[in-house]
């Protein structure tokens, strides 16, 4: 905050307040909902004072009284709005329905700081909700915080290296039951459901993933009610979801039989690349030059790589700082933890891409997804 010269952080992106209060609201890890009176969507603010003396505070909407209550996070000041909701036979009701920028306002009015250089998500605050913070704080002055978050979050704590290790060995799990349930009557769509079963059967969240058999991954990567056809590859991206914190990788297999030397030859061009890749990560490496030894890997085997970026960090978003990309000259930090993704699509084939995470380490990094890279046979 000293660098940026504000006197107060006040995020409102989910992966951001979820980051600043170790607090996530269930229904609200993605994309935000309309409230139930129809005419808001939710929202929640965290401020935090550079003047810790002054008190952080946050907004949760009103139907998550019980949720924060049991969560009990660290901030005290719980500014709830929106529609009020009747608890029966309990005294009153919950606080009165208010907007979620007067409660920013008044928070901030009450801590001598209405007239204050704030350093506001902006990337992340709707439009109508930014202009109303505008008039009620005329004052104010409102700066991008991005760079203060980035820096916060790049280099992860020990425990959230912890959550990301269980999470990471939970998808290696899910994975695995995936490829095991193949057989001839597997869709797409069935060997998405036993993996999310997988996650939910020991304790973790299914969040979402990619299912591509055969050629199709060269277009379409949504599940859909396909089976695989024999020497067809499988190819499977993978997110898990536990305690704020997610999980990202990516295997592929062949159905019934090994497929044909285009395939192979597809996939082993991944699997150098992958291999390269975690040889080289560690602190000290700069992202950018990560991102054209991929680039170079592949093409030196007579592919191109499908983006130009071979991977990025992963935490309380899938995508998060660093990247590994042309643009990101980010050096490598021990506990920084990134998704090393070399993928492309290759007609005829369809989608490729070995995908790990990793924890870069005092000397090099260590892989949290451990999942056979091999190209293997499952459903004969």
């Amino acid at each position: 905050m000293e660098d940026l010269n504000v006197e107060l952080l006040l995020a409102c992106s989910p992966a951001n307040v979820g980051y600043l209060t170790d607090y996530t609201y269930y229904v609200n890890q993605g994309l935000p909902y309309v409230l139930e009176d129809g005419k808001e969507w939710s929202l929640t603010f965290v401020g935090v004072p550079r003047d810790a003396s002054r008190g952080a505070f946050m907004t949760p909407v009103s139907s998550e009284h019980g949720s924060v209550s049991f969560a009990d996070p660290w901030i005290t000041d719980r500014r709830l709005w929106g529609p009020n909701w009747t608890y029966v036979g309990t005294a009153g009701v919950s606080e009165p329905p208010r907007e979620v920028a007067a409660c920013v306002a008044d928070a901030l009015r009450e801590r001598a700081l209405a007239e204050a250089r704030v350093g506001l998500e902006i990337a992340a605050v709707p439009a109508r909700t930014y202009l109303r913070l505008r008039e009620l704080l005329p004052r104010a002055e409102f700066v991008d915080a991005a760079s203060i978050f980035r820096d916060l979050r790049i280099v992860k704590a020990p425990e959230e290296i912890a959550r990301l290790r269980k999470l990471a060995a939970a998808t290696d799990r899910a994975i695995g039951v995936g490829y095991q349930a193949l057989d001839a009557k597997c869709t797409e769509l069935e060997l998405q459901r036993v993996m999310a079963t997988s996650f939910s059967e020991n304790g973790f969240r299914f969040g979402w993933c990619s299912v591509a058999y055969g050629p199709k991954g060269t277009t379409l990567i949504e599940p859909t009610d396909r089976v695989a056809a024999p020497g067809e590859i499988v190819r499977v991206d993978l997110v898990g979801f536990y305690r704020g914190y997610f999980s990202d990788m990516s295997r592929v297999c062949a159905f019934a039989r090994m497929p044909n030397d285009d395939s192979k030859r597809a996939h082993a061009a991944i699997f150098a690349t992958n291999q390269k890749l975690r040889e080289e990560t560690g602190p000290g490496a700069k992202a950018s030059a990560l991102s054209r030894l991929a680039h170079d890997t592949l093409e030196a085997q007579g592919f191109a790589m499908l983006a130009a970026q071979a991977g990025h960090g992963i935490g309380r978003d899938v995508h998060e700082p660093p990247y590994l990309a042309p643009w990101d000259d980010t050096v490598l930090k021990p506990g920084m933890v990134l998704d090393l993704e070399p993928a492309m699509r290759v007609a005829g084939v369809g989608s490729v891409n070995i995908e790990d995470m990793v924890l870069i380490t005092e000397n090099g990094n260590e892989p949290l997804t451990n999942y056979p890279r091999e190209l293997k046979v499952f459903g004969t």
